[in-house]
């Protein structure tokens, strides 16, 4: 019996995913004074989402190192992950700062799993490799973070997504079994996550990740939703099956 229902933050309940790849794409054209086509950016964004933000920089770093150490006249892919994430921070951080902004990226479909899983009782816990200020502002702008049981961030763990830990966590803090906990992710990285601690979970698609969610072939067709229309019915036929 599924006692309690572990979301996924970026691309899952929000699509700050986009908003993430915009935020580096930018920093990355700017810093290299438009040698670096946004588009260049956003292209192979793709194999990084669900990982933590300073594998993501390391990603991305050592994919654009020439151009990079050219323009930024530094050698070391450590120093040029440093000046990236100081400009797609503060890049990134604005675009938090405008709530109709975010609001156009909420998932309302996901959303409205969320809130007919707590209405109805469910525990509900938040697991995102987003770090806690941000993770705290954009659920504050939703309306949820206060909903929650309890949030997870990469702050919490040793390892990130695909490693087990943050899963490993929640269902120690729930004092559950991990057949017990139902995980909602978007990216192939956060379903090995959940896979990885043994946990049932569903991916939810979205533009950026459906593409390498069905080719990563790692779930049975039935726990992929590509139809968000059928997200609630889907998911409560498998809690009270």
């Amino acid at each position: 019996m599924i006692k309690a229902v572990i979301f996924d933050l970026d691309g899952t309940l929000i699509q700050t995913e986009v908003l993430k790849a915009n935020s580096y794409a930018l920093a990355i054209n700017q810093l290299t004074n438009g040698e670096v086509d946004e588009d260049k950016v956003l292209d192979i964004f793709n194999e990084f989402v669900g990982l933590s933000r300073q594998e993501v920089v390391e990603g991305l770093s050592k994919s654009f190192s020439k151009p990079l150490q050219k323009h930024l006249n530094i050698d070391g892919i450590g120093l040029i992950g440093k000046t990236l994430i100081e400009k797609r921070l503060h890049i990134y951080r604005n675009i938090l700062d405008d709530t109709q902004l975010l609001s156009k990226h909420f998932c309302s479909f996901t959303l409205g799993l969320f809130s007919r899983l707590y209405q109805d009782g469910f525990t509900v816990a938040l697991a995102t490799m987003s770090h806690l200020p941000e993770a705290k502002k954009v659920t504050e702008t939703m309306g949820i973070y206060d909903k929650f049981n309890f949030v997870l961030t990469r702050d919490d763990v040793e390892n990130g997504k695909p490693e087990p830990d943050i899963y490993l966590k929640a269902k120690n803090k729930l004092g559950l079994e991990a057949n017990e906990c139902l995980v909602i992710e978007d990216s192939v990285n956060g379903i090995k996550a959940a896979q990885n601690a043994e946990m049932p979970v569903f991916a939810v698609t979205n533009v950026i990740t459906r593409k390498s969610v069905h080719e990563g072939k790692l779930l049975e067709p039935h726990f992929i939703i590509d139809d968000l229309d059928q997200l609630q019915n889907r998911v409560y036929s498998y809690i009270t099956a």
